[in-house]
Order: structure tokens, then sequence, then C-alpha cells
């Protein structure tokens, strides 16, 4: 029974006047009085009872109003992709003055996110891969994925006196980390760079030697541009890419960009904003897209490549879907960047499935989640004074993102939306 209803309410008396005779008819209007007054008093009894059980969630329950007010003070615990954190730094910082609410984010890595996220020890994850069905399928509960921004991985390398740009394929750097091209002056790398005098020069690789979403993106670049590696590598944050004395697999995404420019003839990857928001940015390739010609990583191209990818796609899957078969790379556009990524955010659908699950604390991450996708979006690029290389989403995907977080639930009831 909820509050506000009255089935025991008592049936109206007849309207008939009984025969004014004797005394009995004065008796029955007494007693069908007194009747009426209690049956009255028990029926307000239990829908107080019932309006202050709901209130209180007495029955384990929590009321889907529609609106309550905002709660602040209330402090979110958040980790994963280090390529995500110049953008948290800003994103943090706004979201706290405007809403009073923190949010914690330390960027410990993709993989380390998304452990502390299955054990649920934080109330959000980010990534710049999406999930496998294992990882999906290994969570205590049902996850919403949530592509919150756009980014694309660059190429940098480290050859010195060469100027400009240095072409390169994906093809030609699935065979560099490979190992089947060694040496700089290959004549495949060299065919695609005419006029230019390449060094005779041992290649020394750079990859994350960690779980990272970085190597996701170049993974899921390589196996779609060489059946090679599609076959005997795959996609994947932690890759066994094979060894050799020229190599280098250091721990987080800064610890790669200082091994690249602290290394002659060496060759890695980053991401977008690390690379060109850095005061001595290293030297970063042109990449080969689908129409042929070499692209230099830009904020525009990346934000049209994944407009242009996302407009191809024949259907979008629901936040509670898989979203591991989706992917930015090698949009067809003629001057799109091919190695774009989304970068996403993961919460539970059932937020007392969660990390220390509290009715204001769900609130605030619906709170924190509609800001990101609305205020935040404007806070992510070039144009702020933060300089960050982050792409806005299209339309599409804001529109599916917060059809997922409609459907977040605390204690099997909706969370109130908060003004």
């Amino acid at each position: 029974m909820s509050a506000g209803t009255n089935p025991g309410a008592p049936t109206p008396s007849s309207t008939s006047s009984p025969e004014a005779t004797g005394s009995l008819p004065v008796v029955r209007r007494r007693r069908g009085r007194t009747g009426l007054y209690a049956a009255m008093g028990v029926v307000i009894v239990v829908v107080v009872l019932v309006a202050v059980g709901a209130s209180t969630s007495w029955y384990g329950l929590q009321k889907s109003s529609s609106t309550t007010g905002c709660t602040s003070g209330v402090t979110l615990q958040g980790d994963g992709a280090q390529v995500a954190t110049p953008l948290m730094g800003v994103w943090t910082t706004a979201y706290q003055s405007s809403s009073g609410n923190m949010v914690n984010y330390p960027g410990s890595g993709s993989g380390t996110g998304l452990t502390h996220f299955t054990s649920a020890s934080i109330d959000f994850a980010m990534t710049d891969n999406p999930l496998t069905p294992a990882e999906r399928a290994a969570m205590p509960a049902q996850p919403l994925s949530l592509p919150f921004v756009g980014g694309a991985l660059t190429i940098i390398y480290n050859l010195p006196g060469l100027s400009g740009h240095l072409n390169l394929s994906g093809a030609v750097l699935a065979k560099i980390y490979n190992l089947n091209i060694t040496m700089w002056n290959d004549p495949a790398i060299a065919a695609m760079n005419p006029g230019v005098s390449l060094p005779a020069q041992t290649i020394w690789t750079v990859h994350r030697g960690d779980s990272a979403g970085t190597t996701y993106v170049l993974s899921d670049f390589l196996s779609q541009s060489s059946p090679y590696w599609a076959s005997h590598e795959g996609k994947g944050m932690l890759i066994s890419f094979p060894t050799s004395l020229s190599q280098t697999a250091p721990h987080g995404n800064s610890a790669v960009i200082t091994a690249v420019v602290g290394k002659q003839y060496s060759i890695g990857y980053t991401d977008l904003t690390d690379l060109l928001a850095s005061a001595s940015p290293p030297q970063y390739a042109a990449i080969q897209n689908p129409a042929g010609n070499y692209i230099v990583p830009t904020l525009a191209n990346t934000i049209s490549a994944i407009a242009d990818k996302v407009g191809s796609m024949a259907t979008i899957p629901a936040s509670t879907g898989d979203w591991f078969n989706v992917s930015m790379v090698k949009a067809n556009g003629t001057t799109d960047y091919p190695v774009a990524t989304f970068l996403y955010m993961y919460v539970y659908q059932a937020t007392d499935k969660g990390f220390s699950p509290a009715l204001d604390k769900s609130q605030a991450l619906v709170q924190w989640l509609h800001w990101a996708l609305s205020t935040g979006q404007g806070l992510a690029d070039e144009s702020q004074p933060s300089q960050l290389y982050y792409a806005p989403l299209p339309q599409s995907i804001i529109n599916v993102d917060e059809t997922g977080i409609q459907t977040m639930t605390f204690n099997g009831a909706g969370i109130p939306a908060c003004t």
C-alpha cells in the first residue's frame, strides 16, 4: 500500500431517513456514527504508518520521487585510464564548484581501474577500451558502458635531424612491433617517405608494460591493418609483444613519452592530449588512413573521424549492451585521422551493488554523469585555457548514454533526480 491511498474507507451510509417513531432510530444513528469514527481512525493510522514507513525505508525500499534537493559534500571515487587524467583535473574542479561534491581520480591506469571497479571498491572506472564479454561477466552486477569523450592515439618517435612528420601506415607499424621491420631505413618505410634521409639505425620499440587502454587502441588499429597481427597478437590492454634487446616496456603513459624522448631511434605511442599539451612534445607521425592519405593528428580530424564512424554504424549498442566490437579506428573520411577512440566511463546500473552504496551518493553519481555529458563536453577541447584535446561526443552517443543513466536504481527503485 502506498501513501495517499485509502482502500479501507467506509462505504457512505444510506441516504434514506428512518421513520421518526420511538427512540430506535436515534439509537441507530448514534451507533452508526461511532462505527464510522472508529473506522476512519483506523484508516488514518494506517495511512500515516504507510507514509512514514515509505519515507524512512522501513520496507527496504526507496521512494522514486521525480525530484529532490541536490545533495552536497559527497565524495565520489573513480580510477582508470591515465589518458583521462588531464581532463579529470579540469572536470573535477569545475564540477565541485557547481555542485559542492568532490570526485577523486588518481588515474592509475585502465587495467587497475577495471580491477578496482570489478571488486566494487570505486564508484566508476574510466578506460579507452570497451569491456570484453569476460570482463562484463566477472562483474558483480550489470555495468553501464558510457562513452564520455573521444580521443586519439599518436605514434611518437625520436629521429635526430629529421624535420616534419614521418609517414607511417598500420601495416608497417604492425611489422615494426612484430620485429619484422627492425631498421629505420627499411624499404617499406622509405617508400612512404620519398626524399627523406632515413638513418641506418636499429628501431628501438617502446610499449606499455602494464595493462593499458592505449595499448588496446594501438592493437585494435594494428589488427584492422594486418591480418598477421590479427591472428597472432589480436587486440587487448596487455599484449605479448615479441621481445628483443632493442625494446623498453615502461609502466605508465608518461613513462612511455619519457622513454622515447630519452632514447634516440625509438618509437612509441601516447594519447593526443599528452602529446600536444607537452612543453617539449616528441616527434610524431602522420598515419595513413583508409583513403590513402597521411594524416597528422589534430583535434579537428579526430572529431571528424568519430563523427564519420558513428554515422556509419547500423545500430548503436545500449549502455547495457556489448561495446567490445565498437571501434573508432580507420574512419573513411578523406581527412579523418585513423586512430581515434572513445573513452568510456563504467558505473553499475544498480548502485547498491557498488562501492559504499547510499542514496545520497547515488544521486551525486547520477548528477556527475549528467554533468559530464552536458557542461563537461564544453570543457574538453582546445578552446579552453587548459588546452585539452578530447573530442566532444556526437549527440547520438549522448542520447544513448542518457537513456542508460535513466535506468540506474538504488535498492530496486529509480534514483530521484535532484534540482
